[in-house]
């Protein structure tokens, strides 16, 4: 390019030599990578750094997922349950997120998004044993509740028979042995 203002051509001698241009920054998964560093050390460094991922590369599910688990630890139950909903909007097909968007639900006293989010963790991945021990566990109570109504006795027992299957599931999966009541 030459001067701008006069439209004069800039000598051939002024375009040789090396080009210089602005720094890149720290990438995503930069950011990324120092969030996971942190985590043990400083959470709100580490939630920082997730959050300039996130603004560098929205898609990056991992610190959407990770970036809720921080905000769940701290007490912030709505704004972990967003971020997990955007770590399964970003990959849908990771039982994990729907796991931990299931523990944010329940935790904030909504058991059937809870049942739903468990049962599609488990529909991804048959084996997280830790949503079969939840769902278990949600069924159970529900299924009790129903059987307190008349009307509702038969689909109780059918949550009950099915918080069992899971219950045997998870102790299969973890090697725990059934104990007795």
């Amino acid at each position: 390019m030459g001067d701008l203002l006069t439209f004069a051509p800039r000598p051939a001698s002024k375009l040789a030599g090396p080009r210089f241009g602005f720094r890149r920054g720290t990438s995503a998964t930069g950011w990324y990578e120092l969030g996971c560093r942190l985590e043990t050390s400083d959470s709100h460094a580490a939630i920082a750094a997730y959050e300039r991922a996130l603004a560098g590369c929205p898609t990056l599910a991992d610190a959407h997922n990770n970036l809720g688990r921080l905000h769940h630890d701290v007490g912030s139950l709505g704004v972990a349950e967003g971020a997990y909903r955007l770590a399964i909007c970003a990959d849908p097909s990771v039982a994990l997120y729907w796991f931990n968007l299931g523990v944010a639900v329940e935790d904030q006293g909504r058991s059937a998004e809870a049942i739903a989010a468990y049962e599609r963790a488990l529909e991804l991945d048959g084996t997280t044993a830790d949503a079969h021990y939840n769902l278990a566990r949600l069924l159970e109570v529900s299924g009790r509740r129903m059987q307190d109504i008349p009307a509702q006795r038969t689909a109780g027992w059918q949550l009950l028979q099915q918080a069992v299957r899971h219950l045997l599931r998870y102790r299969a999966l973890t090697g725990r042995r059934a104990a007795a009541r």
